[in-house]
């Protein structure tokens, strides 16, 4: 296959990816990197998507940072999944900084946990633990869960 037809296939690919949903550099670079393409045709193609505003990093970034909160998951998981994306250190800390707030977060934390109460048995140490962990998976940081859990007054 020539050059050109490569080109145009890989941009097709590229094209077709991206009609399902926004992506980063480096997974298009990586798609294409699965796809056998030679390294000049990767860096045109990336190039030219850049130049028409198909790929921003930043745009995925804040996109992908709403997207995940609004799921319910916290700082850390979002900073994480956003790293394994791609996107650098530079662009995630400055939009982590700008998009997620500490209270907002211990108001989703509460919230979280008011629809996961047991109906009617008491709460527990036992329910205590299972929803910190819980909230840690979801990437929530320890001092807003001990903070959150601290409200459910425990005798013992």
């Amino acid at each position: 296959m020539d050059q050109e037809a490569l080109l145009k296939k890989a941009r097709s690919g590229v094209l077709r990816q991206l009609t399902y949903r926004d992506r980063s550099v480096s997974e298009v670079k990586e798609y294409l990197d699965r796809k056998g393409y030679p390294e000049d045709i990767k860096d045109k193609v990336v190039e030219e998507m850049i130049g028409y505003g198909y790929l921003d990093d930043r745009r995925f970034a804040a996109n992908f940072i709403s997207y995940r909160k609004s799921g319910g998951h916290g700082l850390l998981r979002v900073r994480y999944e956003l790293q394994q994306k791609g996107i650098s250190r530079q662009i995630t800390d400055e939009l982590i900084d700008e998009k997620f707030d500490r209270e907002e977060d211990l108001e989703i934390i509460r919230e979280i946990l008011s629809k996961r109460e047991p109906p009617s048995e008491e709460i527990d140490q036992r329910w205590i633990k299972r929803q910190a962990a819980f909230l840690k998976r979801r990437g929530f940081q320890d001092n807003l869960i001990f903070e959150a859990i601290k409200d459910y007054n425990l005798s013992e």
